[in-house]
């Protein structure tokens, strides 16, 4: 492993370990108050969490990232604060995968899958009960923070904006298809809006935000850097959700092809192929009957046409971009060298 990864290792596992005795404590919190209402709420939650729990937690580290780097000294309340961007972000994950049909979420049935044992019907309503459940726990978790009120409100002000356009960027995202008229700038409006703004730039944002951050120049410089961290960890998604591992991912391989979503690699093909190329795009896109050997001849197909290498140096383009934005943010060696493996290890993860 090398001393970037080892770095950001460092990071999330410190991170990890902080805050999963917090999350467990706000989650036996919330179980209690869903058990005066009735057992089927207290199993959602507590399947919710199973879910929640497992992610990487790159969203509320960086809530504490941009927190320190801004001067905030109240560690404990900021790791506790932080994990209203996880809550966010696993209930996003649960709305995102029933939209898709996907059947598996960081190694576990997605939640409409596990609740399908009501019916397939009642198992969609119950996990988008749980989705939208998670939007108001994470609110619920940063509005209760122990931050003055000044801070809050323009934190809370922040996370409205940017988590709608969570919502705005899905749209676009539905209605890209093979037949779409749309090119590199469009689909990179939609990583935007649904992925790289609540990915990077805001819990960076959230938590200079409470550490009281106002420098223009800083708060620039963090956006640039954010946003360039957010395209460089979508376009590693696209690249994963066909050359990944399911041991390490928790997805099927292949999982993005059979949903036919419109990510970098496909576009490429679309707008540089030959008839014959999109023809055999077609037949594999949206095409949920893939088999292992579909998927391993796709594979091959992206990397000979090109597809495959383009993304990579778009990703690399979006890595160096980024990195000119640090000096501007701190001098702090110790947080500079973290913010710089961070944008380096989400271009080289493998989950």
């Amino acid at each position: 492993m090398n001393m970037d990864n080892l770095r950001v290792k460092h990071f999330l596992d410190e991170y990890s370990q902080i805050t999963k005795s917090l999350f467990k404590s706000y989650i036996k919190e919330k179980t209690r108050e869903a058990a005066k209402v009735g057992d089927i709420p207290v199993h959602l939650l507590e399947k919710f969490a199973a879910i929640a729990e497992r992610g990487k937690k790159i969203r509320g580290a960086l809530v504490v990232l941009g927190y320190k780097l801004a001067g905030g000294e109240d560690m404990p309340v900021i790791y506790d604060t932080s994990l209203f961007i996880e809550i966010l972000h696993a209930g996003v994950l649960v709305h995102d995968d029933i939209m898709d049909q996907g059947d598996f979420r960081r190694g576990l049935p997605t939640l409409h899958k596990y609740f399908e044992t009501y019916g397939e019907e009642t198992g969609r309503s119950l996990a988008t009960c749980g989705g939208d459940l998670a939007f108001y726990l994470s609110w619920d978790k940063l509005l209760k923070s122990n931050f003055s009120k000044d801070k809050l409100i323009n934190a809370g002000k922040i996370y409205a904006k940017y988590a709608c356009n969570v919502i705005y960027g899905q749209t676009l995202d539905l209605v890209n298809t093979f037949e779409s008229d749309i090119d590199q700038k469009d689909i990179l409006n939609v990583f935007r809006y649904k992925t790289a703004e609540y990915t990077g730039f805001l819990p960076l944002l959230i938590g200079a935000t409470l550490a009281g951050m106002t420098d223009k120049k800083k708060l620039a410089a963090l956006e640039e850097y954010g946003l360039d961290l957010g395209w460089a960890f979508q376009i590693q998604d696209d690249i994963l959700g066909l050359y990944g591992s399911e041991e390490k991912t928790g997805k099927p391989v292949g999982s993005d092809l059979r949903e036919g979503k419109m990510t970098l690699l496909v576009y490429y093909v679309i707008k540089n192929g030959d008839s014959s190329q999109r023809n055999y795009l077609k037949t594999i896109l949206g095409n949920k009957n893939l088999k292992h050997a579909d998927v391993i001849h796709a594979q091959d197909f992206f990397k000979k046409i090109g597809a495959y290498e383009y993304v990579v140096n778009l990703g690399s383009m979006y890595v160096n971009k980024g990195k000119k934005s640090i000096p501007i943010l701190t001098d702090d060696k110790e947080v500079a060298d973290t913010l710089e493996s961070l944008i380096i290890f989400v271009m080289n993860r493998i989950v």
